[in-house]
């Protein structure tokens, strides 16, 4: 079953949605998204880990680090072996 709904949105996000070719699709992905979003937060939040906005933009920091070059090699020679 599905439900026909009626938003606002800003420019910019009615914007990207106009360049989809499945608007519903899309819209779909991001909630379920931020649904999934929202459970592991409450999972984390039961174990007793708290997810605060300078986490997020620690880990975002640390992640957008690229890994390095021999630390790469060394993996890819691990996964070599392992297969």
């Amino acid at each position: 079953m599905t439900v026909k709904r009626s938003v606002s949105l800003p420019d910019d996000v009615a914007e990207w949605l106009d360049q989809q070719p499945n608007v519903s699709a899309a819209i779909t992905a991001a909630v379920r998204a931020q649904m999934d979003g929202t459970h592991l937060h409450e999972v984390l939040r039961r174990a007793g880990i708290e997810v605060t906005e300078a986490g997020r933009a620690r880990w975002r920091e640390r992640l957008a680090t690229p890994i390095p070059a021999d630390a790469l090699a060394e993996g890819r020679r691990m996964l070599g072996r392992a297969g």
